[in-house]
């Protein structure tokens, strides 16, 4: 029974960031009616003062929840990137369509929205959190390109700075024609971005080639 009550309490709990998050990306903060995301999760109004406090208190539940959502979806691809690729360009390419995912809509695309426009109105939530995911993401980057330089793939001084160039690299495009997450992305602009930016970045740290015979 207590199981049961527990399981409901973390459904209803997830039904209301999912909702929020879509009224918060589609109105903005200050347009947001709580009434619209009780309706939408399904739950009395009520239910998320008991849950969050206020608006306020769901809006900065709504930009952790999402941003560690995405975060962990780059982790787990980063994490599953083979060290000894058979096809390093497929690879890299791979994990750089992982790495501009959240511009073409979505969860990731909204929570996008969410820091660029309240970011003045909650600047050391959205701060702390943008910041500390891309430092985040940008240091498992640096590993795992390390680790493909130990295994004689990439040519790397720095994986760190490596990290940063890939990352701008196969990002800076999408990003710019996203309006910094205002609008899904073109997949064949994203696809664009990351040939020629994994082809760039291959150019600069791709293997030796192979001594002729």
């Amino acid at each position: 029974m207590v199981a049961a009550e527990t399981t409901r309490r973390v459904d209803k709990h997830r039904a209301i960031l999912d909702a929020a998050l879509d009224v918060f990306a589609r109105q903005g903060y200050a347009d947001t009616n709580l009434d619209e995301v009780a309706e939408l999760a399904g739950v009395a109004k009520p239910t998320i003062y008991n849950h969050f406090g206020d608006k306020a208190g769901l809006f900065a539940a709504v930009v952790e929840t999402s941003s560690q959502d995405a975060n962990k979806q780059v982790a787990d691809v980063i994490a599953a990137t083979s060290t000894d690729p058979a096809d390093l360009r497929a690879e890299l390419e791979t994990l750089a369509h992982s790495l501009v995912h959240c511009l073409q809509g979505g969860a990731g695309s909204a929570t996008m929205r969410l820091q660029l426009v309240e970011g003045a109105r909650f600047p050391e939530l959205i701060s702390r959190v943008r910041d500390g995911n891309r430092d985040r993401t940008l240091d498992l980057l640096a590993g795992k390109l390390a680790q493909l330089s130990a295994t004689g793939h990439l040519r790397l001084r720095d994986p760190g700075r490596a990290a940063r160039q890939l990352m701008a690299l196969v990002s800076d495009e999408p990003l710019v024609n996203s309006g910094f997450g205002a609008r899904p992305v073109d997949p064949a602009v994203v696809d664009r971005a990351v040939t020629e930016g994994v082809d760039t970045f291959l150019a600069a740290f791709g293997p030796e080639p192979a001594p002729a015979t």
